[in-house]
């Protein structure tokens, strides 16, 4: 699995942890509206990269320096499920802080076996719409202009599956998040902060829920 070049050290991504966040450069299913990685990571993988092997000798160099660490994309879960499971697998070996993963939950069996054999101890998962309210014919402008797909009945059920998941998890190093993209009526995130809380309720869960701000590339 190729990496990122640059292993970047952030203080906001989990709150109240130094986190090492890594890009898996194997592509992702979506292009979403004002994504920051589309360009340099997506569509066009660098010519330099580091490998799995150079994470774990930084990991056993520096990894005391660090809290968590958590591995992104593009989409991370989209890398075939042995190498994720290999690979999580030996961070859990090296590295005593936290694993967290974040995705967009096109693959909701790949989420359950993560928690299943405690591969991660969060899932940060992004809710791009009210998935749940919208019809895929009538609403597929909507699904192009922010996830730039028309997604399928069967993948919009693995996206809220897996947001119920995550949820049902109830781990304060879940989390589900929101873009406020600017093409979207008020009345969006409305629906998707109901969504949330409801689901929250059902299972007794404590995963907190984050509307962030959109911010244009390059910003």
């Amino acid at each position: 699995m190729k990496l990122y070049n640059n292993f970047i050290r952030t203080f906001t991504d989990l709150p109240n942890h130094t986190t090492l966040l890594l890009h898996s450069l194997s592509g992702c299913p979506l292009k979403c509206f004002g994504c920051h990685n589309y360009d340099e990571i997506v569509a066009n993988t660098p010519k330099e990269y580091k490998t799995t092997d150079d994470l774990y000798d930084y990991l056993k160099k520096s990894g005391f320096l660090l809290d968590a660490v958590m591995f992104s994309g593009g989409e991370f879960l989209i890398n075939p499920l042995d190498e994720v499971h290999a690979l999580l697998q030996k961070v859990r070996t090296l590295f005593d802080g936290k694993i967290i993963v974040t995705t967009s939950g096109n693959y909701h069996q790949k989420v359950q076996t993560l928690y299943e054999e405690n591969l991660v101890d969060g899932i940060h998962i992004d809710m791009k719409l009210p998935y749940h309210v919208l019809d895929i014919k009538e609403d597929a402008q909507i699904y192009k202009d922010i996830m730039g797909i028309i997604p399928s009945k069967k993948v919009v059920n693995q996206l809220i599956a897996s947001v119920d998941a995550v949820i049902k998890h109830n781990s304060i190093l879940d989390q589900v998040r929101t873009v406020r993209y600017p093409l979207l009526d008020e009345a969006f995130f409305t629906e998707i902060r109901h969504f949330v809380e409801e689901r929250k309720a059902y299972h007794g869960s404590i995963v907190p829920y984050f509307l962030n701000e959109f911010v244009y590339p390059g910003s």
